[in-house]
C-alpha cells in the first residue's frame, strides 16, 4: 500500500508540474488614473478691437462639467501677429468642480504701425488637463 500512495503521488506531481500558473513578481502597478468629468472653455470678452498704443485683457472660463476637478494648463499660439506682446497668467489654473474658474491673458500692441499691423488676428488658446483638451480662439481687431 505504500508503494500504491507513492506512485499516486508521483502521477499527481506529474500532473501538476505541467500546468502554467502565472506568478506576480514584485509589486504591481498602480491602477490607471481615471478621470471623471469634463470642463468647457470660453472668453467673457470676445472679440477685443484695441488701438495701436493700448493693450487689452481677455477674460477666459473654465466651466467644469459632470465633476471636474483637478489643474488645467493654459496655452496661447505662439504666432502672435509681429510686434504684438502677450502674457497669459496664471498659466496652469485650480478647477474645483463648483464653478467657473477664471483666467486672463494680456496683450499689448504698440503704436507705431512699423511695430504693430492693423487687422484682425486669430490667437489659438488651449486648455489641457490629463487626456482632456479644448481649444478656442480669441480674436483680437487692432485698428
Amino acid at each position: 500500500m505504500i508503494a500504491r500512495r507513492s506512485m499516486s503521488t508521483l502521477v499527481l506531481l506529474g500532473l501538476l508540474s505541467t500546468l502554467t500558473v502565472p506568478v506576480q513578481l514584485g509589486h504591481a502597478a498602480p491602477p490607471p488614473v481615471v478621470q471623471t468629468g469634463d470642463f468647457t472653455l470660453s472668453f467673457f470678452n470676445n472679440p477685443q478691437t484695441v488701438k495701436r498704443g493700448s493693450g487689452t485683457l481677455f477674460e477666459i472660463e473654465i466651466q467644469p462639467e459632470g465633476g471636474f476637478t483637478g489643474n488645467v494648463h493654459l496655452t496661447f499660439s505662439a504666432n502672435l501677429p509681429k510686434g504684438i506682446v502677450g502674457d497669459l497668467s496664471p498659466q496652469d489654473v485650480s478647477v474645483t468642480g463648483t464653478g467657473i474658474t477664471f483666467a486672463s491673458f494680456s496683450l499689448d500692441v504698440p503704436k507705431p504701425v512699423a511695430t504693430a499691423p492693423t487687422g484682425t488676428f486669430d490667437i489659438l488658446v488651449t486648455a489641457t488637463s490629463g487626456t482632456i483638451t479644448h481649444s478656442e480662439t480669441a480674436i483680437l481687431i487692432v485698428r
